[in-house]
Order: C-alpha cells, then sequence, then structure tokens
C-alpha cells in the first residue's frame, strides 16, 4: 500500500476532551488499520468500525483484526443506514479529499444521526498547515523518518496521481453552521506542521 506507515491516535485526549464514556468509533479513511490490540481492549471502546476507499485493504484489514469489537464495512450507505456511531476519526486524509467532496462527505454522515446530538463529534486529525513541498522541506527539523517515508511517496508514481489540497481557514467556515469548531494541537506526530479540529454538532 502506498501509505504504508504506522501511527497512534490519542484516544486519552479524545476520552477527556469530549467526555464520552463509551466510544463508538467510525475511522473514515481507515487505511491499513493505526489500532492495536492494547486499544481495543480498552473498556471505553465499544467498538471500531474501519472504513476506505480502497477496497484491496479488505483482506488486509480482515487479517490484521480479529476481535469482536472492529467490523470492518467498506460500504459506506450501509454504515450511516445500519450502524450506530458517536465519534468519526478522519486521520491523514483531508488533504487527498477535495473541498466540495470533504463537504458532501460530512453532511452525509451526520445526515441520519440517532444518537443525542449533543453527544456527537468527528475529529479530523493530521491537517498540513503548509503546501506538500514546503511541508517536505521542514521535515527533516520536526520528524527524519517521516521524511524518509515521504521522500519514498515522492518516487511512487501512484502516489504522483493523487491530488493534493491544503485547506485555510475560509475553506472550512461553512462547519461552524453545524458544529462548534475547536482547533487543537494535532493528535498524531508532527504538533507543530500539522493541526486538527474537533466538530461537535450543535443541539
Amino acid at each position: 500500500m502506498i501509505f504504508d506507515i504506522q501511527t497512534k491516535i490519542d484516544l486519552k485526549f479524545i476520552k477527556n476532551f469530549t467526555k464520552l464514556n463509551k466510544l463508538k468509533i467510525l475511522d473514515l479513511g481507515c487505511g491499513i488499520g493505526v489500532w492495536n490490540k492494547k486499544d481495543i481492549e480498552k473498556k471505553f471502546i465499544q467498538k471500531i468500525i474501519l472504513y476506505d476507499n480502497n477496497k484491496k485493504l479488505i483482506k488486509k484489514l480482515k487479517k490484521k483484526y480479529k476481535e469482536k469489537k472492529v467490523k470492518i464495512i467498506f460500504d459506506l450507505n450501509k454504515i450511516i443506514n445500519k450502524e450506530n456511531f458517536n465519534l468519526v476519526i478522519i486521520s491523514s486524509v483531508i488533504q487527498y479529499i477535495g473541498k466540495e467532496k470533504l463537504k458532501k462527505l460530512i453532511d452525509k454522515i451526520t445526515k441520519n444521526i440517532n444518537i443525542k446530538k449533543e453527544n456527537f463529534y468527528i475529529f479530523i486529525l493530521d491537517i498540513p498547515r503548509f503546501p506538500r513541498m514546503i511541508e517536505f522541506f521542514l521535515l527533516p527539523l520536526f520528524d527524519f523518518k517521516r521524511f524518509l517515508f515521504v521522500s519514498s511517496l515522492f518516487l511512487n508514481k501512484d502516489y504522483k496521481k493523487i491530488n493534493y489540497h491544503i485547506y485555510n481557514n475560509n475553506d472550512l467556515s461553512y462547519l461552524e453552521k453545524k458544529f462548534l469548531v475547536t482547533k487543537i494541537k494535532n493528535l498524531l506526530r508532527l504538533k507543530i506542521l500539522r493541526y486538527s479540529l474537533v466538530l461537535k454538532l450543535k443541539i
């Protein structure tokens, strides 16, 4: 896979921020899967739904995750219509989603929410502050291991075909109509070069 890199999400921060006793997570754009056994077994994790556009990942994810808490469903309509979740995590993918497509995606996943609105959150993680090449030249100063990984991406023909989008504050201002938006530290690596957003659905 192109994005074959391991990372870890700060679940403790998410739980403390949301004050949710039970997390029912939809990992939107799950990739190869960032969830380790220790995290899955935490009592406050009720379930994790994995979804990605790349159906080639299904076989790999089924081999990796045998836990009952983890559901691998690559049909977004089925997830929205049949699954119950109170936390959506969009991690390290916003830069590969067009701005209009992101808006439609968020509208879609919030259309039929069957839980109390005050208990629904979306965490958008790992949002780049700078254009791709500027970040690339800054990377060695902050994360040399990731710099080497990104260097290999630039040599990948499939990666070169992927569009890269930068989101300014104005590009995401529409979110404030439906959500309370909080800008926070990045919950993955690259604390300085990237940031995260928390969207809490308004009552």
